[in-house]
């Protein structure tokens, strides 16, 4: 990870999606800006969001991350969005991407800064061997000030500000797949299966402590894989947590400053990092990209953006949570009149509600 803000643009009028907010569309049980996340986030320290419409949405499917709108009104394009990013940002360099390229390399932020680095100029973008993507640049802070005049001698045009400063195309013809983007539903379905293969499937069990959201995933996680799915699990604690044992040699070595830090024996191992402020889901996530998992069952994190099962118990003090968008089904031990209604203490009918929510992925 490099220690840079990234802004996402998410700016546009998505003239070709019908004016829909293209960040927003669901794609393989995400919307598409996750997706982005997902990638970007291993890569950099923060990433901001630049948005010019939906803020109320955004904000509440994306509360941990900034977001601004362009300073010039009217959409403006792309180098709008640039130049106020530049400004808001705090790290001395910022890379841009947009909003509707979901493969995006996993090294462009490493790629783009070592070039940048290396032929001392101001300005790195992209280029996939046949043709420049001056949408992922990465660019000093210290251009604002020519392209706020650029802007305002009415100029609008992208690569052809790049190439008036200081600037690189960086080859990234190894992969030139990495920059597909989502302009038109046609692209939307036509590139389903591909991020189904790369993004694996979430399900999260909500709600609240007391609800029996452990005890329901301990004797469903059998239930999925006797029927042969592979299951993986992320679980937020609000502990402060540490495998590692007190006086063993790892963990005096972790102890003496090493970060990260592998333990390993024949059966397993772990991975532990050291962090100042919490990971990100989506960072969490990527750490099961290479497992070929057919689904990642989530507690906690009631606050992301996921699909889920919401858990309510009639002894509970605390309101059945409102349905939203997310929602797949309700598991209540009492009759509720609500769609996708599931018998919390049957865990055969909530085992099959979830084998279809796979199968029918």
């Amino acid at each position: 990870m490099i220690k840079m803000n990234a802004v996402i643009l998410a700016g546009g009028l998505a003239r070709r999606l019908n004016g829909l907010e293209k960040g927003l569309q669901p794609i393989a049980g995400q919307p598409l800006l996750s997706h982005i996340i997902t990638r970007l986030s291993p890569q950099v320290s923060e990433i901001l969001l630049n948005i010019n419409r939906s803020q109320a949405e955004y904000e509440r499917l994306y509360p941990n991350l900034t977001h601004y709108a362009d300073e010039l009104t009217g959409f403006q394009g792309p180098l709008s969005g640039m130049l106020t990013g530049l400004r808001v940002a705090k790290s001395e360099y910022v890379l841009f991407v947009p909003c509707d390229s979901p493969f995006l390399p996993h090294n462009l932020a490493e790629k783009l800064y070592r070039a940048l680095n290396i032929n001392q100029t101001a300005i790195a973008y992209a280029h996939d061997g046949e043709r420049p993507h001056p949408t992922f640049a990465l660019i000093h802070r210290d251009v604002a000030q020519a392209l706020d005049a650029y802007l305002n001698c009415g100029e609008r045009r992208l690569l052809a500000f790049f190439q008036s400063q200081k600037s690189i195309a960086v080859d990234f013809s190894d992969q030139p797949e990495a920059f597909q983007n989502l302009n038109t539903p046609a692209d939307f379905q036509s590139n389903l299966q591909r991020l189904k293969r790369t993004a694996p499937l979430v399900l999260a069990i909500t709600g609240y402590s007391g609800a029996g959201k452990t005890t329901l995933l301990e004797k469903l996680i059998p239930l999925l894989v006797k029927a042969g799915l592979k299951v993986g699990l992320i679980k937020h604690s609000h502990h402060n947590l540490d495998i590692d044992k007190a006086g063993k040699d790892s963990y005096r070595l972790r102890m003496a400053g090493t970060n990260p830090t592998v333990v390993a024996c024949d059966n397993r191992w772990a991975l532990m990092v050291e962090t100042q402020m919490p990971i990100s889901f989506d960072n969490l996530l990527e750490k099961f990209h290479h497992y070929s998992l057919d689904l990642v069952l989530v507690e906690g994190f009631k606050h992301e953006s996921l699909p889920k099962i919401q858990l309510h118990r009639q002894g509970l003090d605390k309101p059945l949570p409102e349905l939203d968008s997310y929602t797949l089904a309700t598991a209540t031990d009492y009759m509720l009149e609500r769609e996708n209604l599931l018998d919390l203490n049957n865990l055969e009918q909530i085992c099959h509600f979830i084998l279809d929510y796979v199968k029918n992925y």
